[in-house]
């Protein structure tokens, strides 16, 4: 799936017309191959210092490991907190309506709150509780600065990090776990998106966490801890499902490949580890809805939410290749019943099957898949209007006295001098992840072809992985497209890139020593 979509991308992109499609200064495969050969650049430097690091180095990093990565994720968080403290900016589009709500909630002010929205879209409550709960405690300590939401997102990323050295580490190696890490600082930790207070900053966390409870309960390195840490997984499924919904899909791939472990395996304790977390996960679901929403105190209609109908019919929409439109939006708000609003969506759906066919089926989800893989910068900067300012409502102002600001603006603000580099780095860096994931992704099939199971057990995790990320592209195929809704998923892009560089590297290596 992978190399296809890269394939797609690299021979069709340039030439086919699309919805939201990125204004690039080069073709498609002159970024792929300036990554594939700087990679490769880079393999060969690190090759080469490899050879000169002592053994005795290499034995107090191997043993310190755990305090080196403690110590690096914390001056990778107080990095964070300066790079967004410095450049932060409002959006005034679904951001706005989220911290709107908080900020009157906080002054009591809930009659003014607009509730016809979270009606429509309750899945921001669980973003409402959560920040309400940092300006809270922000409160005490005499501020309720929206930088305070941002400190937030800035640990949420540096602990994404620590994780994702872990999956690595349990995955490949000390070496690739410290290399990526580097990997996951400059892409992820330090995105712009770090700083748009909304469900793609908070659902980051959500996948790497699942993702690793998943890798321990399926290596089984503590075997008596396996069905607890798969209870922990369904809690983390249920509360990243109320963030941001397509997180729950890691869940789902960890429940089928552990079931799956099960039947191989004969091991009762992945059996009673796949009960316990799909018990916790409704029951998490059932508290967040029922407990934690009302004490909110919003009366919202249920009626007028929108149900997933909703969102297939708009998927499918030909005007704008299946992102989101206001047309769709206003048609399911004109229906009032709910029963008869989810009839009309899929008369719609079924409509619009039919006048595409199947050749114009394809060809609108081929559109999809380039709206959803063909941005490096993941849809940076075209929601509403992105970039609002230092001051929206009634929302705190935030300083713009930090000498940084023009700088960090100038490659990350739309029109800006330095934005073009910003955009062509992005690219390259994203086509570059999606070439050795597909090598990655071609290996881990060949492996799984040839039943080679219980010799390489890591192939357990590559399985949650894959199927996580062949999860994501069929719900974004499904659903609303844009690139934007990838990028809580991209620490599981970078994971599969870096096993893919791996594989090429090791290659390399057995190669050179004939």
């Amino acid at each position: 799936m992978l190399f296809l979509t890269l394939l797609l991308i690299i021979f069709t992109a340039d030439n086919s017309d699309f919805f939201l499609k990125p204004e690039l200064s080069k073709p498609e495969a002159v970024y792929l191959l300036a990554g594939v050969l700087i990679s490769f650049f880079l393999m060969f430097v690190f090759s080469a210092a490899d050879r000169h690091i002592s053994s005795e180095l290499k034995i107090r990093i191997r043993k310190h490991a755990g305090s080196i990565i403690a110590l690096l994720s914390l001056l990778f968080f107080i990095a964070e907190v300066l790079y967004a403290a410095s450049a932060f900016f409002y959006s005034d589009w679904d951001p706005a309506g989220v911290l709107d709500c908080v900020y009157k909630l906080l002054r009591g002010r809930s009659g003014e709150i607009n509730i016809d929205y979270f009606s429509a879209h309750p899945n921001n409550l669980m973003l409402v509780c959560t920040y309400l709960s940092v300006l809270r405690t922000a409160g005490l300590f005499g501020t309720e600065s929206v930088i305070s939401i941002v400190i937030l997102q800035a640990l949420l990323f540096s602990l994404g990090g620590v994780l994702f050295f872990y999956i690595v580490h349990d995955l490949l190696s000390l070496k690739a776990a410290f290399l990526s890490y580097f990997l996951y600082v400059f892409w992820i930790g330090f995105n712009p998106y770090l700083f748009i207070t909304y469900s793609d900053a908070v659902g980051l966390i959500f996948p790497l966490v699942i993702l690793r409870l998943f890798q321990l309960v399926l290596l089984m390195k503590k075997g008596n801890t396996v069905i607890p840490t798969a209870a922990v997984a369904g809690v983390f499924a249920a509360l990243g499902y109320a963030v941001k919904p397509q997180t729950v899909i890691v869940f789902i791939a960890g429940i089928i490949v552990t079931a799956f472990g099960f039947f191989l395996r004969k091991n009762r304790k992945q059996l009673y580890a796949v009960i316990a977390a799909v018990i916790v996960f409704p029951a998490v679901l059932i508290t967040v809805n029922y407990v934690i929403y009302p004490s909110l105190g919003l009366e919202l209609d249920k009626a007028k939410s929108f149900g997933f109908s909703h969102y297939i019919m708009m998927g499918l929409n030909p005007e704008t290749d299946g992102v989101y439109s206001n047309e769709d939006t206003e048609f399911t708000n004109s229906i009032k019943d709910p029963s008869i609003r989810r009839e009309e969506n899929l008369r719609v759906t079924e409509e619009r099957l039919k006048a595409y066919g199947l050749k114009g089926l394809l060809g609108h989800l081929k559109r999809k898949q380039l709206i959803n893989f063909c941005d490096g910068t993941f849809s940076w900067g075209i929601d509403g209007n992105f970039f609002a300012g230092p001051v929206l409502g009634d929302m705190p102002a935030v300083r713009e006295d930090s000498p940084f600001r023009p700088l960090i603006h100038s490659f990350i603000i739309a029109g800006e001098r330095n934005y073009d580099k910003y955009r062509d780095l992005m690219q390259l860096f994203w086509l570059t992840v999606l070439f050795f994931a597909s090598v990655g992704e071609i290996y881990a099939l060949k492996r799984l072809v040839r039943r080679d199971f219980e010799g390489i057990p890591a192939l357990y995790t590559l399985g949650v992985l894959f199927l996580s990320l062949y999860g994501l592209t069929v719900f974004e195929l499904i659903f609303e497209a844009k690139a934007r809704y990838l990028f809580t998923y991209l620490p599981l892009f970078l994971t599969a890139g870096v096993y893919g560089a791996c594989v090429i590297y090791r290659s390399l290596r057995r190669c050179l020593k004939r």
